[in-house]
């Protein structure tokens, strides 16, 4: 037999080369000027998005196509004679007030008016218990006696350090007896005015300057107050109209309360600005304006709100004005932005504001006579008109075949 031979072994595979793993590519850091150029660019990319997509949106809304719809108005730029009525809300206010107080402690003896009463010159109001005080000018007067009979002395001795002395000290007694002679008078609180009683803060048998007079009384409030038959409004007017408006004109004022308009004169306009603020507007200057009503009102009450209309100078001259919903965005009070047609594309143009009167506003800079703002009436008349001077513009006819 022949031996079976093995058959011959494989030679062992050799060790493939380790090949090293590729090093991650890093990402550049963004530099600072690449982060300024994007900040700057997101709002440009912002206000041509507006541009662009606005009108399209806005013609969408008001039922238009592309291009020119019904929803698109036109208004030419011209002078106008803005009416002249300067209308501002205010707060019915008494011409005069008087709010009073006992300055000594004492019980309260006498309360002899009550709310509404009417009241005049030298009205006794309420009085307190005045034996301490009586009693107080006594000795105050017997002191101030003494000290003048000291006086005398001193001066028939003729030495003058003495007579210096004795001046002195009658001086001081006779400021006491002063003093309280005032507290005497003041124990019994007096008007001094023609006017009609608005609180009583008081009861008899009350400690006087004690606070729980009445239900809910603030312990500051005075004992009694008396406001004028006679009544004004006050009010705040901004700046584009606080240049319209003078001392002596003559104003309209409306309450709900009155049964027909009320009659009065500009009495004080300020000429200091106060800054006022409403939530998320920016803060504008405003100037305090009252009107003093004429006669005395019946049908009026303190603290009631009022609007007032002030007939502003008439001979003011045609200014370039649009209307106000012209207007694309508004930054303050003076500052706005308007979409002008220049070409074929109504291009954003920020425009200076004055005063404003009946839906129409004054454009001081930014605008020409003859200009074409373009704008989105929220509302529209009959056949596309929309309000003097602003004709909704029409889409063009397609060619007949």
């Amino acid at each position: 037999m022949t031996a079976s031979v093995p058959p011959p072994h494989d030679p062992p595979p050799s060790d493939p080369v380790a090949v090293p793993p590729r090093p991650k590519k890093q990402r550049r850091p963004i530099r600072p000027w690449q982060w300024m150029l994007l900040g700057a660019a997101i709002p440009v990319i912002l206000l041509l998005a507006l541009v662009l997509i606005l009108p399209l949106v806005m013609n969408a809304l008001m039922g238009g196509g592309p291009g020119s719809g019904p929803g698109e108005a036109e208004y030419r730029v011209e002078r106008v004679t803005l009416a002249q009525g300067v209308t501002l809300p205010g707060t019915i206010e008494p011409t005069q007030r008087l709010d009073l107080s006992f300055a000594s402690p004492g019980e309260v003896t006498l309360v002899a008016v009550n709310v509404g009463d009417n009241v005049t010159p030298g009205t006794v109001l309420a009085t307190i218990d005045d034996t301490d005080l009586r009693a107080a000018v006594t000795d105050a007067r017997a002191e101030t006696d003494a000290a003048w009979k000291d006086y005398q002395d001193a001066r028939r001795s003729g030495q003058s350090a003495a007579i210096s002395a004795m001046r002195s000290a009658h001086a001081v007694k006779a400021q006491a007896l002063k003093d309280a002679e005032q507290a005497l008078e003041k124990a019994k609180l007096t008007s001094t005015i023609d006017g009609v009683v608005a609180a009583v803060n008081v009861q008899r048998g009350q400690l006087a300057g004690e606070p729980g007079a009445s239900p809910g009384q603030d312990p500051g409030a005075a004992d009694v107050v008396v406001i004028s038959r006679a009544f004004q409004v006050k009010a705040s007017v901004g700046g584009a109209e606080r240049t319209r408006l003078a001392k002596g004109m003559e104003a309209v004022v409306t309450s709900s309360s009155a049964k027909e308009p009320l009659r009065g004169t500009v009495t004080a306009l300020g000429v200091v600005a106060e800054a006022t603020a409403e939530e998320g507007k920016p803060s504008a200057a405003s100037f305090p304006l009252v009107v003093t009503l004429e006669g005395q009102p019946t049908d009026v009450f303190a603290g009631s709100p009022a609007t007032i209309e002030v007939l502003a100078d008439a001979g003011a001259e045609p200014a370039l004005a649009i209307p106000v919903e012209a207007l694309m965005m508004r930054d303050s009070e003076t500052k706005g932005m308007v979409l002008v047609r220049r070409g074929t594309e109504p291009t954003p143009t920020d425009v200076t504001l004055g005063s404003e009167s009946n839906g129409m506003i004054e454009v001081t800079a930014g605008l020409n006579e003859g200009d074409v703002v373009v704008f989105f009436p929220m509302t529209g008349g009959p056949g596309g008109a929309v309000g003097p001077g602003v004709v909704a513009a029409q889409p063009s006819e397609e060619p007949k075949r």
